[in-house]
């Protein structure tokens, strides 16, 4: 009895592995001919298939969308991630005007490798996630540098972490002659290493480059010392504030990141010879 109990794991692990090997066989097989369909149009920057990684991509402030297997295509006009169907169209494009950020939170291993794309797209803040193994994620970067402009490159090679906050609910604060604040309704604030982005709902309603950030402070309300503080600093010269719950550590995040921005990259190399570096290009990191 327990032998047939054996004999049966055995072979039901058997046939799912089996099974599993024919899906990936025809999801490759499929990509493939994805691949081939879209190339006759041209031939791309670049275009590959993601191996069974995935990517996921959608408005800040709202769910994204699924995780999926995906085809990617480059050309000078766009950046296009297709779902793994035979006739599939676009799930999301991207035109090269539309980028504000890319780069990598982790440098390159030899497993799954992770690349974080930023774009304005229709008046949202999109975020797309996208993995893929060593060789096609440095094969990415090297697209993703033809179509972008010098300062979101220079801004790619700056030194990791790169800082990210949020989306985290705000109220714009005003104070009068008296020192005490007023408060406006809520908004969402999501801190790149390139902007600051006030949200309402999914949609932007102002946009401020970090490189224009300055005198950044946490500051407790006097008026009501028990009430969330605020993030308070200048953007362009123009005082701005923000009550939030964390406002210690955003206001760290903010200041750390605009002042990143203002650093020039970090300058990477390697021992050759005795007496002798080379530089080290970023597919390298």
């Amino acid at each position: 009895m327990v032998e047939w109990l054996i004999m049966g794991s055995v072979g039901g692990m058997l046939a799912a592995g089996i099974g599993s090997a024919v899906r990936n066989t025809r999801r490759i097989q499929r990509a493939n001919d994805l691949l081939q369909r879209l190339r006759t149009g041209g031939e791309p920057i670049l275009a590959l298939q993601s191996d069974g990684q995935k990517f996921q991509a959608g408005p800040v402030n709202r769910q994204p969308g699924p995780r999926e297997p995906y085809v990617l295509m480059i050309t000078p006009e766009q950046i296009a991630f297709y779902p793994v169907q035979a006739d599939a169209e676009p799930r999301l494009v991207i035109r090269p005007e539309q980028i504000r950020w890319f780069g990598r939170p982790k440098k390159y291993g030899y497993g799954s490798n992770e690349m974080w794309l930023h774009a304005e797209i229709d008046g949202q803040w999109v975020l797309v996630k996208a993995h893929l193994y060593r060789e096609k994620m440095m094969a990415l970067v090297r697209a993703l540098k033809q179509v972008a402009t010098e300062e979101q490159v220079i801004a790619y090679r700056r030194r990791r972490p790169y800082i990210h906050f949020g989306p985290v609910e705000v109220q714009p604060a005003k104070q009068d002659v008296l020192g005490a604040w007023t408060l406006g309704e809520p908004r969402h604030l999501y801190l790149t290493p390139v902007a600051l982005v006030l949200l309402a709902g999914d949609r932007i309603k102002r946009l401020i480059p970090l490189e224009a950030v300055q005198q950044v402070s946490a500051i407790r309300r006097i008026d009501q010392p028990k009430a969330p503080g605020l993030v308070r600093f200048e953007a362009d010269g123009k005082p701005l504030a923000f009550a939030l719950q964390p406002h210690e550590a955003f206001a760290a995040a903010l200041a750390e990141a605009a002042k990143r921005t203002l650093e020039d990259p970090v300058q990477w190399q390697r021992k050759k010879k005795k007496g002798e570096t080379i530089a080290l290009e970023d597919e390298d990191l």
